[in-house]
């Protein structure tokens, strides 16, 4: 069929967005290499669980998937590259009940266009990943059901497994859920629903099928509430400015057309048309309440840039909406706007994948030196197995280690990817921020060969560190040089230590 036959806002354009925006992503996957959160959760899938420490359940899932697809950090990254598919092709379909086939054709534009959204939801191994998919998934049950409570037995049961998936996957679930149940309850038509069987069940059913983080919780004290809880109150005052320069931060980092967009249709004026909708209003609160939460949590802490990704997300059908219904065939008022998404459209994709490159290889040595590219530190398997190499008493002791270790909880996971031994060696990390390795099996618990590892810092090598009783004296192994590009990029320092019998003296955890 000829390309100018295509009919875009149909079928046809649909699925050709869907596999251009999953070409473009498994691109990136294959092309970056692992990022310090996905090293972490690659343990996740070595130690499947009820839940997890800092986590729920459905990125420890994501990546037990992922490792069973292949050893490689694509294979590690498919099941995010996947399921946004899926889910992008759900909110479509959402976006085209509510506001249109054309809004559909926008919202897949802007799905493929945003960088944030699309690297945080469908290229890194993140929990956001299974999240977008749960959102997803309800905004599309919602085009359906606009009461959003259910009037039969099975139907309960899909939106008791569509709001388990969003609980199990992220705690922005505690400000999404509320802001939904607030929704229901002022609207007649839907508070109505409440007094039916099929609302309470649909609660009860909710509550079971997330039992598994209450269980793991209530093991250990309610530990990932208590944490979780605790970043927040640690500081001890508002900055505005810290506010302030997380929402630019994230409109750059959502391209600045796309980010002021966004910002834009959530902003509550009185509007005409689509945006003043019943379904415009509902996003807009489901969005605002993570947008005001963060950016003010950025005044009084460190907020991680992927934490308004949710809210990105369910602001893309407004975006998409208001771009639908603008006037592109007039002359005036739109030349800005054709030539702002002309300029999105051309420039976005290309700058993500030559990211991804620079990422990989540092083509950009010359004008941006490798020790001043933060990127430079996120070592690739193969280089870093390269390194290892090099070193034959450092290769022989790893080979031969019964645990490795470093005091960096987020080190191990580049290790375990380039040896490729996760199901011999125990892998885990000795510090006082241990995260999730305070709860997987005890790497002390017998005498064996131990091997720590770390990034050298001057003036404090390994053998100089003191560690609790199971930890042996240490011996050092040498030095190694990761390069990227020919040029140094992280130099790691190996010691050997024999572990004694006896648990290591967690802050939190097993003990």
């Amino acid at each position: 069929m000829p390309f100018t036959a295509i009919r875009w806002t149909g079928r046809q354009g649909v699925w050709i967005l869907l596999a251009a925006s999953f070409g473009l992503r498994f691109a990136l996957a294959a092309l970056m290499p692992p990022g310090y959160d996905e090293v972490y959760y690659f343990f996740y899938g070595r130690h499947i669980d009820l839940s997890f420490y800092d986590h729920p359940l459905a990125v420890g899932v994501w990546s037990w998937l992922g490792q069973r697809l292949g050893p490689s950090v694509l294979a590690l990254r498919l099941p995010s590259v996947l399921s946004y598919t899926l889910a992008l092709g759900l909110l479509g379909q959402a976006t085209a009940r509510w506001f249109g086939t054309t809004a559909r054709l926008w919202l897949l534009l802007l799905g493929n266009l945003c960088p944030l959204v699309l690297l945080c939801g469908g290229v890194l191994l993140l929990p956001d990943s299974p999240l977008l998919l749960g959102l997803a998934l309800l905004l599309w049950w919602i085009a359906r059901e606009p009461q959003v409570l259910p009037r039969g037995p099975g139907s309960m049961l899909a939106l008791a497994a569509i709001l388990a998936l969003i609980t199990l996957s992220k705690y922005h679930a505690l400000v999404v859920l509320p802001a939904l149940l607030v929704w229901t309850l002022v609207r007649p038509d839907s508070r109505r629903l409440w007094l039916r069987w099929t609302s309470l069940g649909t609660v009860l059913a909710w509550a079971l099928l997330v039992s598994p983080l209450w269980l793991w919780n209530s093991r250990w004290g309610w530990v990932s509430f208590l944490f979780h809880s605790g970043r927040t109150t640690a500081s001890g005052g508002f900055n505005p400015e810290g506010s302030l320069l997380f929402l630019l931060s994230q409109l750059g980092l959502l391209f600045p057309t796309i980010g002021i967009l966004l910002l834009a249709v959530l902003w509550p004026w009185r509007r005409a048309g689509a945006l003043a909708s019943q379904p415009a209003q509902l996003l807009r609160c489901l969005a605002w309440p993570q947008l005001v939460l963060f950016v003010l949590l950025a005044g009084r802490m460190q907020v991680m840039t992927s934490w308004l990704v949710p809210a990105w997300w369910i602001s893309l059908p407004l975006a998409a909406a208001w771009l639908a219904q603008r006037p592109w065939g007039l002359p005036a008022g739109s030349r800005g706007l054709r030539r702002s998404a002309l300029i999105t459209a051309v420039v976005v994709p290309p700058l993500l994948l030559f990211g991804g490159v620079q990422m990989r290889w540092g083509v950009l040595e010359p004008w941006l030196p490798t020790a001043s590219d933060p990127s430079a530190q996120l070592m690739a398997p193969a280089d870093l197995q390269r390194a290892l190499r090099r070193h034959p008493r450092i290769w022989r002791a790893l080979q031969q280690a019964d645990v490795i270790a470093s005091f960096r909880y987020e080190m191990p996971g580049f290790l375990a990817l380039a040896l490729g031994n996760g199901d011999r060696v125990a892998y885990t990390t000795l510090s006082d921020d241990p995260r999730g390795f305070a709860f997987w099996p005890a790497p002390t618990g017998a005498s064996g060969r131990g091997v720590l590892f770390a990034p050298v810092e001057p003036g404090l090598p390994l053998v100089r560190r003191s560690f609790p009783a199971p930890v042996g004296a240490l011996q050092p192994l040498g030095e190694v040089v990761v390069e990227r590009n020919g040029q140094p990029a992280v130099v790691l320092e190996f010691a050997s230590f024999e572990r004694q019998a006896g648990p290591y003296p967690w802050p939190y955890g097993n003990r």
